[in-house]
């Protein structure tokens, strides 16, 4: 899915994208390395404020309020097995309130358009992106999902090849083109995600990180495809989220900071494994 780059996250987005407006939503411009003015000035244009809309939003602002202060209190312990099995639970009660608020406010949102968005399961071309700019509780929350999977140890392969491909498309300058450019690059190799089921379904849909969940597209899905996301009639766009929702959720991830997770899905991941697997692989060999 298409990384985005936030205020609070240093991280890559897709080239040019952010979600800092809440009145309006940033399109999507995947730009070739070698053109920097390629795109459109502006996005489809949806009410932001309209009373469901509103009401959808109040409901998300106390579910990012929430997360923040229950993670405040389990975080500093969290490098005890307990403090870590206490973690992952109280994550399996927050996150799923978070992302269903997050699913209702977008939902909302799409609807005041006049268009429909041509989304649909199956349609997985944005599953090549090098996803980007997820937090340190989604990257827990979701590896507590896939740690315990029979196919675990083929996706921790599949994550640490994606993540030397990226590592060897992003050589030179560390600057933000040459970010923007290793993305691009990577998009174009068209290699889908080690976490896409058979049929083009996501395989983990549920723990996804919100950089999958915020990116639409207007346009036909062969647009989503390779070079045809630069092309005139891509319609693709990410919905924009208020700036105090997007800092409560900046500070819940902050507390996560002496850890240095990756903000890149797949190195993240790796990460997260690398740091509490032992508290993982205790449980496993326990006797239940």
């Amino acid at each position: 899915m298409a990384p985005r780059k936030d205020q609070h996250n240093s991280g890559q987005g897709p080239e040019g994208a952010f979600r800092r407006n809440p009145e309006a939503v940033t399109p999507v411009i995947p730009r070739p390395p070698d053109d920097s003015e390629n795109g459109r000035a502006g996005g489809p244009r949806f009410v932001f404020d309209a009373e469901e809309v509103r009401i959808r939003e109040e409901s998300l602002r106390e579910a990012a309020r929430e997360l923040k202060s229950s993670l405040a209190a389990m975080a500093g312990d969290c490098e005890t097995a307990e403090g870590y099995a206490a973690l992952q639970a109280g994550l399996e009660l927050l996150m799923p309130r978070l992302y269903l608020r997050y699913g209702e406010y977008v939902s909302s949102v799409l609807e005041t358009g006049p268009e429909r968005v041509s989304c649909a399961k199956g349609c997985s071309h944005c599953c090549s992106h090098y996803v980007t700019s997820v937090e340190p509780y989604e990257l827990l929350f979701l590896h507590g999902r896939i740690r315990s999977g029979p196919d675990y140890p083929s996706r921790v392969i599949g994550m640490h090849r994606r993540a030397a491909l990226f590592r060897s498309l992003r050589s030179g300058p560390a600057d933000e083109e040459a970010e923007d450019r290793a993305l691009y690059r990577y998009y174009l190799r068209g290699i889908a995600c080690p976490f896409l089921a058979d049929g083009g379904a996501c395989g983990v849909y549920s723990a996804r990180p919100m950089s999958c969940r915020m990116f639409f597209s207007l346009s036909h899905p062969s647009l989503c495809r390779g070079k045809a996301v630069t092309a005139p009639g891509n319609r693709n766009f990410l919905i924009e989220l208020p700036e105090d929702i997007e800092a409560d959720l900046a500070r819940a991830g902050s507390l996560f900071a002496r850890f240095e997770f990756p903000e890149s899905l797949f190195e993240g991941l790796l990460r997260v494994n690398e740091v509490f697997g032992r508290f993982d692989a205790a449980r496993d060999r326990s006797p239940s």
